[in-house]
């Protein structure tokens, strides 16, 4: 019932946001150069990305209990596809058509945390709640996924080799990560920001560095033309930290 529900969440905030785009209409000036190129985002996008990537981490971990895993591969496939037309989706219809037409209020700290946040006009009133209600939902879902993905992995690769050690260390990093949660939300600090420094990082560990590192161990060749795709990998995670905290200056 748990995925069911999930889906049926997704479903309504794509229906909210082309239901959004279609009362607002698409602002000219979304095409403009200055809409367009905004330099000072790119560090943003960077860690956006980065984050799809680290992603793909969670998804592995939770293919494992998989029934059939040898379709693994191909529901991956189909899962990277309907997330990247959801998000496209979502991000295009926000920026072409803003509500109420106020492209700054896209900018504004409401938005950091929930593009529900802005103002919208008194028609999307009962489709504005209905999303909201299914955010609520899908974090009550989502969240307990997100606390297996990460004692799965934390406990695995560094201190007991398996997935569940026992009912003590598991409750343990339950209470760490529900406080590093609860802080998060205390001290008000915008989900976009955790989102693309947990991109960043996380990619840099697990999609950047850790393979680089791997692949220069098992390379028999010390030659550099091997080894300079290795360095730039490694160079653009690091990139992709630094762009965060100069995105923040």
């Amino acid at each position: 019932a748990a995925p069911a529900l999930r889906f049926s969440c997704v479903v309504l905030l794509v229906a909210f946001s082309i239901a959004s785009a279609a009362v607002a209409g698409v602002d000219s000036s979304a095409f403009t150069t200055k809409s367009v190129a905004r330099p000072r985002e790119a560090g943003v996008v960077c860690g956006i990305f980065s984050l799809s990537f680290f992603i793909q981490n969670c998804a592995i971990t939770i293919l494992r209990a998989a029934k059939r895993p040898e379709r693994n591969q191909a529901n991956l496939g189909i899962a990277y596809v309907l997330v990247f037309l959801t998000y496209a989706g979502i991000g295009i219809a926000a920026n072409v058509c803003p509500p109420l037409g106020d492209r700054a209020s896209l900018l504004s700290a409401q938005s950091k945390n929930t593009f529900l946040a802005l103002s919208q006009p008194s028609a999307m009133a009962p489709v504005l709640l209905a999303a909201r209600i299914a955010v609520l939902l899908q974090c009550i879902t989502v969240y307990p996924v997100l606390l297996y993905v990460i004692r799965a992995q934390f406990f695995t690769a560094f201190i007991f080799h398996t997935a569940y050690p026992g009912v003590k260390p598991v409750l343990l990093l339950n209470v760490v990560l529900v406080g590093a949660t609860a802080a998060v939300t205390v001290l008000g600090v915008h989900i976009s920001d955790v989102l693309r420094f947990t991109g960043a990082l996380g990619s840099f560990i697990c999609v950047y560095g850790v393979p680089a590192c791997v692949q220069y161990q098992k390379s028999r060749a010390r030659e550099w033309r091997r080894l300079l795709p290795l360095v730039l990998l490694i160079a653009f995670g690091l990139f992709c930290i630094f762009a965060q905290l100069i995105s923040l200056i």
